[in-house]
């Protein structure tokens, strides 16, 4: 009778539980009648590393990968590696139509050159690839995937940035970095792939800080990117999960932190999969490595898992749940795998099939999957850590009289705000609609328009 809501929720939950993260938003859009500050998606995009390269193999006798430098027994780089074939390729560009989401592919093509220099000349997959070229989007990944941080001394395991006869380390050049990505973005645009000079990820993340051996960047890797219009290089989420400047000048390149999916790299079956999922997994005592004991941010398995079954029994549902906790979580961060996972097996898809199916489960076609590309992450990162910035100086002001609402920031600082359908913005002359639909709601990231101090919206009437 006095107008007054009461909202009853029923079940127990956290923040880190599904039931909680598939109803928050609604939560808070009932709380502020659908206008506050903030803007909430749900994010995914998924970057294929390595494309055209072949990926070494996990051993399962020796417990390691050949080529690595700590892999004791083995005789080089090891035989049978993975890599994808045209039926594959032709499976990938089937898959994304089907499942209506679309792969970033993180190539090389001086991997794709060589292996047909190695093979009498021809390569079918390349060919296949760069055919298809207008269904996936492209990243750089440099041309033939070096290491790009110090040069490394793999006489010792672990390895060790190398030093001259002064002490101080040796860094691959400016030259040879700048070549890497200059010469990867030349092949893209002689085979007609569209790709997006502001975008990198170097292999394994290198030129970036690799802890324990590498703790700062290349000092020659800003300049680099800088020489080549790099924007956007990617990080390893999991040993940097914010973005950061790559160097001090202004517009210095920034990181767009990526979520490792948990397929790993060097397998292309599912029992090598769960064979490798046990050495780290499984305690000395179940025939394990033991590191889950050792690690105090691990747990081990209570029992190896078997390696028929594994994958699609633990491994799978386990990641895919791992995945869609970042996607209701107005995560942006990327996830990246490898072209092995779209291999022989191919185990990267029931991973994704289960995200998606579990995804649309959830949410009706109002809230779609958002599956941006890496500039548009490192974009709406870089907004957020200043957003977030002003808000913790005290700098935002933002308050509602009726149906008109006004919010102030720093200037250059854009400002997150979601409103209900029908919402109008105050223009110079006039107005327009407010923001893009999402989940029943209109959203932005919104400044004052010129001559203007503040952003002004107007509300519609019940």
């Amino acid at each position: 009778a006095d107008g007054r809501r009461e909202l009853v929720v029923t079940f127990a939950y956290n923040q880190y539980q599904r039931q909680f993260r598939a109803l928050a938003r609604g939560i808070v859009e009932w709380l502020t009648q659908g206008v506050h500050l903030g803007q909430s998606r749900n994010y995914l995009s998924v970057h294929v590393d390595d494309v055209f390269a072949p990926d070494a193999r996990w051993d399962t006798a020796l417990n390691c990968t050949p080529g690595d430098f700590d892999c004791v027994g083995d005789d080089g780089e090891g035989a049978d590696p993975i890599r994808m074939t045209v039926a594959d390729a032709q499976y990938a560009a089937a898959w994304q139509k089907s499942s209506g989401f679309t792969l970033d592919m993180v190539y090389n093509g001086g991997q794709g050159e060589q292996w047909k220099t190695e093979h009498a000349g021809s390569d079918p997959l390349t060919d296949r690839l760069v055919a298809d070229r207008a269904q996936y989007r492209w990243i750089n990944h440099t041309y033939t995937h070096p290491f790009l941080g110090c040069v490394q001394d793999n006489t010792v395991v672990p390895w060790q940035c190398a030093k001259d006869t002064r002490g101080n380390t040796l860094w691959v050049s400016r030259a040879e970095l700048s070549a890497q990505i200059r010469d990867n973005h030349n092949w893209a645009v002689r085979k007609g792939i569209s790709v997006d000079r502001s975008e990198l990820v170097t292999g394994e993340h290198s030129g970036l800080r690799t802890l324990p051996q590498q703790p700062v960047d290349n000092p020659n890797l800003a300049g680099a990117l800088a020489d080549n219009g790099v924007k956007w290089t990617g990080s390893d989420n999991s040993r940097e999960p914010q973005q950061r400047a790559v160097g001090t000048a202004s517009g210095a390149a920034k990181t767009v932190p990526r979520h490792p999916m948990n397929v790993y790299y060097n397998v292309g079956t599912a029992a090598e999969m769960a064979d490798e999922y046990n050495w780290i997994y499984t305690s000395r005592a179940d025939g394990g490595s033991g590191i889950c004991e050792s690690n105090p941010a691990s747990t081990c398995l209570p029992a190896p898992l078997p390696t028929a079954t594994g994958y699609a029994d633990h491994i799978v549902p386990q990641e895919a749940r791992t995945a869609l906790s970042h996607v209701l979580g107005n995560d942006p961060r990327p996830h990246y795998v490898h072209q092995s996972n779209l291999a022989e097996e191919r185990l990267l898809y029931p991973v994704l099939d289960r995200v998606l199916a579990d995804y649309r489960a959830l949410f009706a076609p109002s809230a779609p999957l958002v599956n941006p590309a890496q500039r548009d992450v490192g974009t709406e990162l870089t907004r957020r850590a200043a957003w977030d910035q002003a808000l913790a100086a005290g700098k935002v002001t933002a308050y509602r009289i009726g149906t008109a609402v006004t919010v102030k920031a720093p200037a250059g600082v854009t400002a997150p705000v979601t409103a209900p359908e029908g919402t109008r913005k105050r223009l110079v002359l006039g107005t327009a609609a407010f923001g893009t639909p999402y989940a029943g709601t209109r959203s932005a990231w919104t400044a004052p328009e010129p001559l203007q101090t503040s952003v002004t919206l107007t509300l519609p009437t019940a």
